[in-house]
């Protein structure tokens, strides 16, 4: 009989040695005496998948996504407390060298390799105990592949081109040392990978909804192959564009359908009744998304929404996300990352404690009710009455923005604020507000949400209407909508539905534009490709603000284009005295991914580093 081992003993034994380590990509081999042993039954394998989550929310993997995918975007400047860590700092300045800590992958590797043990030992156990069945087996792999893949995609849109295996380090006579493989290549994998276990995952798990949101479902999984193909449609042949593309848009509606099936069996009743919807945004547009306001212009005990999204958590929006427990336990994992990052009460409710502060540039002018270009963008926020532009940072005259962002704990926003916070309607410098503590920095961590689909959506339609204008006409394609089914076959109906998502995104978070006709989003105003590209991309900022994505999507943007001339607009402005310098490096589309760290080429000599930081350059001064 073979004998039993603590699931304790076994995680500690994959965290510290079965883990790609901090200098190299060499994998050292877990026990394979005691891995062999531990694999029994259906508890133990659903144990170590708990691991595969617990590896995205310890050991850094957060703060990598931070600083990786927001800290080098124009979202972000330096805060207060950026002293702690110097990598950031000298990141932040656009001195970015190999030897920077900031570049270290291992968080990332190690989650993988939790990962890829799961899914090597797993099929044994189906073979040995009955009550874990083939379709069990199957949900586990849908489950595990989808973690490994975000994982993969996070490395790649950092890097481009990583070292890529899909075996775990079980055996000391495997070698680790891999050559980069192409990042197109792996993203070609990652496909294959979800698009075959994309429909074992469940719909939900039960009716507890943070159970659904904290684990991979098949809507989260529709979620990331829609990323994935956006991701991946940045081809120069015109017919895989419009294929990647249509995919997109085909994943997006399977998310989009279950969302609006999900209302409609609920009725706004059951587990969403203390959740508020928009019902002049369902009516008008057909997405059920959560009400900021009741009445629409009232102020009415706002900012709901946020307080459901990013406050409670685990809203009816979000597809999934990364869930932290209350408590006091150092069993309680708390979410470090973020307050570390963004701050936390411990400053006394200002910045000085965050590693990160907002950019300056956002704020729209502290007039009423005047109209801005929605397309502006250096002012992201082109109109007060956006409550993404209180809830998302702090204003404050002559101090750093504060990130509020999954810091701020629920809070009403009336006339002068309950916490010293200002109305949605009404600009004035605030002095304080009420962020969490370290205590309670239990917010989670949203990796999709429904918004998120939806511009995903738009982008992908926006940009097969922009093949159809060079005569690439893409086939036509059917998706069905609360209203019926819908065939594009013209670029004007594509930016139309495009042009609907992206009002009722837009509309949700700002109520009072209702009643406001030059603070709406007009379709007159919007006619070519350009503008309806840059119409989702501010979309995307102002919705997805501090989430980890605004520094992708212009890298996305950028891979489409073929140069980096947008890129290089939106990021060189944060460099200061440095710009000049970095903006030669700018012009190489190598720039906007990060170089190896300098020791995990010495140890593995099939790296070969990115010409955007060759060692011999010594570009990044003062």
């Amino acid at each position: 009989m073979k004998k039993k081992f603590n699931i304790t003993l076994l995680l500690t034994a994959i965290i510290s040695v079965g883990t790609f380590t901090s200098c190299d990509l060499e994998l050292l081999p877990l026990n394979e005496v005691v891995l062999e042993n531990f694999w029994e039954n259906k508890s133990e394998v659903q144990n170590v998948v708990n691991s595969c989550y617990l590896g995205m929310q310890e050991n850094g993997y957060l703060t990598k996504a931070i600083i990786w995918g927001e800290c080098r975007s124009d979202n972000i400047t330096a805060g207060e407390g950026v002293t702690g860590c110097s990598g950031l700092q000298q990141l932040l300045k656009g001195q970015l060298k190999p030897t920077n800590e900031i570049c270290d992958w291992a968080p990332i590797y190690k989650q993988i390799n939790f990962c890829n043990t799961v899914l090597y030992y797993a099929p044994g156990v189906a073979a040995e105990d009955p009550n874990y069945t083939v379709t069990d087996l199957h949900v586990t792999e849908a489950e595990v592949k989808a973690l490994r893949a975000m994982s993969y995609f996070l490395l790649v849109k950092t890097f481009n081109n990583v070292p890529y295996t899909d075996q775990p380090s079980i055996d000391d006579k495997q070698d680790y040392l891999l050559p980069a493989s192409p990042g197109d290549s792996i993203i070609d994998v990652l496909i294959a990978d979800i698009e075959g276990c994309k429909d074992y995952a469940p719909l939900r798990y039960s009716d507890d909804y943070k159970k659904n949101t904290g684990r991979i479902t098949r809507p989260a999984m529709y979620a990331l192959l829609a990323d994935l193909y956006l991701w991946r449609a940045s081809e120069k042949d015109f017919a895989k564009q419009t294929e990647y593309y249509q995919r997109a848009v085909e994943c997006c509606d399977q998310v989009i359908k279950f969302k609006l099936n999900e209302y409609d069996e609920n009725n706004g009743q059951g587990h969403w009744r203390k959740q508020d919807f928009d019902k002049e945004v369902y009516k008008t547009f057909g997405y059920p998304l959560l009400a900021e306001e009741i009445t629409p212009g009232t102020n009415d005990g706002g900012p709901r929404a946020y307080n459901s999204i990013f406050g409670d958590g685990n809203s009816f929006e979000s597809l999934f996300e990364l869930t932290y427990t209350a408590g006091s336990s150092d069993k309680d994992v708390k979410n470090s990352d973020v307050s570390k990052m963004y701050g936390g009460r411990t400053d006394g409710g200002g910045s000085g404690n965050a590693y990160v502060c907002a950019s300056e540039n956002m704020m729209p002018e502290k007039v009423d009710g005047k109209s801005y270009s929605q397309t502006n963008e250096s002012a992201p926020f082109p109109v007060m009455t956006d409550y993404r532009s209180i809830t998302n940072f702090m204003y404050s005259d002559g101090n750093k923005y504060q990130v509020l962002k999954y810091t701020l704990v629920n809070s009403t926003l009336g006339s002068g604020g309950t916490s010293g916070r200002v109305s949605a309607n009404q600009w004035s410098a605030a002095t304080s507000v009420s962020k969490r503590s370290d205590q309670e920095n239990t917010q989670g961590w949203i990796m999709y949400r429904l918004t998120d689909v939806m511009l995903m959506r738009a982008e992908a339609e926006i940009c097969l209407a922009g093949l159809i204008s060079k005569d690439a006409t893409p086939k036509q394609y059917t998706t069905t909508r609360k209203y019926g089914s819908t065939c594009f076959g013209s670029d004007s109906l594509l930016y139309d539905d495009a042009f609907n998502l992206i009002s009722a995104v837009y509309m949700r978070s700002n109520p009072s534009a209702w009643n406001l006709t030059d603070a709406q989003l007009q379709r007159s105003k919007f006619d070519t490709y350009d503008e309806f590209i840059k119409l989702v991309e501010l979309e995307r900022r102002r919705e997805l603000m501090f989430e980890g994505k605004r520094y992708f999507d212009l890298v996305r943007r950028a891979r489409r284009e073929g140069n980096t001339a947008h890129f290089t607009q939106a990021v060189s402005s944060k460099f200061g005295e440095a710009s000049r310098a970095v903006l030669i490096k700018m012009s190489m589309m190598e720039f906007m991914y990060m170089p190896y760290l300098k020791d995990q080429i010495k140890i593995n000599p099939y790296l070969k580093q990115n010409p955007a930081y060759a060692e011999e350059d010594e570009y990044l001064k003062n």
